[in-house]
């Protein structure tokens, strides 16, 4: 192999997922089929190089998909329109992945985000369960799962022995704290971000809904989940342990930084009114634009100049580290999503939903028992992601099983969030457990046990309480 060829097949290999996220994205933009035969090949050369490094969930459902894909070419009369559709499932999600990754290059540079981070984990005892829960989901809004290294990495320098007054129980109790707070507010993303990947999968599902009509259904859940966990935090408090008094600090750089994500998220919002886009189709195009403009601002800072050709160069060096860090997500997302596409025209729905209603279960008691399904399988280690893809995905009619869309759609997204707070195989559980040198059962079942036992019920009754309303 000639230099050339070498210098050509590497390339390739770094920016094989950047083509592919180019090609979906002038799909989406320009429509046809030109931007979709960039992106076939360019995904699946991504997920050949990347094989040796995947690990546990990812590398098995990439082999399920590759099975089941096998099974549809020679048992199916007309494989190839199946299978096409399936791939560019996997193409939009693996682009989707990626375009909210880059958010996470100039996050994870930026000291605004540093300040901002420190801000929350200073706060009084009283108000610090409230201000880390609201904080890591407004940060998991942007930098999604950093979040919790970032937070994790801060609570540990922050909750020092010296800082505690020497006192190695509110040590303790002060972590315990502080990392249930962050843990679930990052556990709301998936029902109150407009760019979460819960929302996406959901919608992609259902085309007939928006993320409006989910909004006045997810937003209270949300705050009732908040609220109960506010109380616990307060009701078991510690109170004969005295925290030291610390130095107040400005709040200037969270109210800067809450400024960024709300213009990221407008951001958002501008190319789905301008362009007419579907919410999932314009995260695709506003956050790898707002991403290098971040980026390239940072490089000004430091340089002088626009910043924009720094930014280029930054990217182009490390390309395949950045590129190449996706690969859990894209696998796990985006081979759900091809699964999903797979195995749904392969299952009669509607014999399927003949069959629930037959037994009973339609309307609320079928919502509690796709929760229980998706909860159960998360404790087992599949993510929700799979759940949800293919649960949503048999029902395209929600009707046929006596449940409104957005009332379904609530459901997928509140078992999600809780099996994120629940199960200790999820990757939020283990990054948190790492961090502080405790094991994810113990953060999941212990730490969170008491909040789980008081959800399920409340959030049965408020479920009940949305399906009669709607």
């Amino acid at each position: 192999m000639n230099s050339g060829v070498r210098r050509l097949w590497g390339w390739l290999v770094d920016f094989s997922l950047p083509v592919c996220m180019a090609g979906t994205l002038l799909s989406v933009i320009a429509g046809g089929e030109l931007g979709l035969w960039i992106a076939r090949p360019a995904l699946l050369l991504y997920l050949a190089v990347q094989w040796r490094r995947q690990r546990g969930m990812a590398s098995g459902l990439l082999l399920v998909g590759l099975v089941t894909a096998l099974a549809v070419l020679f048992l199916h009369d007309d494989p190839l329109p199946l299978l096409v559709h399936a791939l560019d499932r996997f193409c939009f999600f693996a682009t989707f992945v990626s375009a909210l990754g880059l958010l996470r290059i100039p996050a994870m540079r930026s000291p605004l985000v540093r300040q901002a981070g420190q801000v929350l984990i200073r706060q009084k005892p009283a108000w610090r369960y409230p201000t880390l829960f609201l904080g890591s989901a407004i940060f998991g809004m942007i930098v999604n799962i950093g979040v919790l290294n970032m937070f994790g990495a801060m609570v540990q320098r922050s909750n020092s022995l010296r800082a505690a007054g020497g006192n190695p129980t509110l040590q303790k109790v002060r972590e315990r704290r502080m990392i249930i707070a962050i843990l679930r507010g990052y556990g709301m993303v998936p029902l109150v971000s407009p760019l979460s990947i819960t929302l996406a999968v959901i919608l992609s599902s259902m085309p007939q809904l928006n993320w409006m009509d989910i909004v006045p259904l997810v937003f209270p859940t949300a705050a009732i989940v908040f609220l109960i966990g506010w109380s616990l935090d307060w009701l078991t408090r510690p109170r004969n342990l005295q925290a030291p008094a610390r130095e107040s600090a400005s709040n200037m750089p969270l109210l800067y930084f809450c400024l960024l994500a709300a213009a990221v998220t407008l951001a958002v919002f501008a190319v789905h009114l301008i362009f007419d886009l579907r919410l999932p189709l314009a995260v695709l195009v506003a956050c790898p634009i707002s991403a290098f403009t971040w980026l390239a601002m940072q490089r000004r800072r430091l340089h002088g100049g626009t910043g924009s050709r720094r930014a280029v160069v930054m990217i182009g060096r490390h390309a395949r580290l950045i590129f190449g860090s996706y690969r859990g997500e894209v696998a796990v997302l985006g081979g759900s999503a091809f699964f999903g596409a797979l195995l749904t025209p392969l299952i009669d729905s509607h014999a399927l939903a003949s069959a629930l209603l037959a037994v009973g279960l339609h309307g609320f008691a079928a919502a509690m028992l796709f929760a229980a399904v998706i909860i159960v399988l998360s404790q087992l280690g599949l993510n929700p992601i799979v759940s949800v893809t293919l649960i949503a995905s048999l029902f395209p009619d929600t009707h046929a099983i006596g449940l409104e869309p957005a009332v379904l759609a609530t459901t997928f997204m509140t078992a999600w969030a809780i099996s994120m707070l629940v199960s200790p195989f999820t990757a939020s559980m283990m990054i948190l457990a790492e961090l502080v040198g405790r094991s994810p059962y113990a953060i999941a079942w212990l730490w969170n046990g008491s909040l789980f036992a008081i959800l399920v019920p409340v959030m049965a009754a408020w479920l009940w309480l949305i399906e009669w309303i709607v």
